[in-house]
């Protein structure tokens, strides 16, 4: 049972420290006013200024 949650606290962690680096990239890519690279509602690849996000 401990090993599920621990599997389970891992996951949330790793999600956190991804949402956090996701979050920084967008604004640093909008002081920078750069562009990223997202999929459409298609899954093709779109370019994008982070401003517009």
């Amino acid at each position: 049972m401990e090993t599920v949650t621990k599997k389970e606290d891992i996951l949330e962690k790793a999600m956190v420290g991804f949402r956090l680096a996701h979050k920084r990239l967008v604004e640093k890519a909008k002081r920078d006013d750069e562009e990223l690279v997202i999929a459409d509602k298609d899954g093709k690849p779109v370019r994008v200024k982070a401003r517009d996000l």
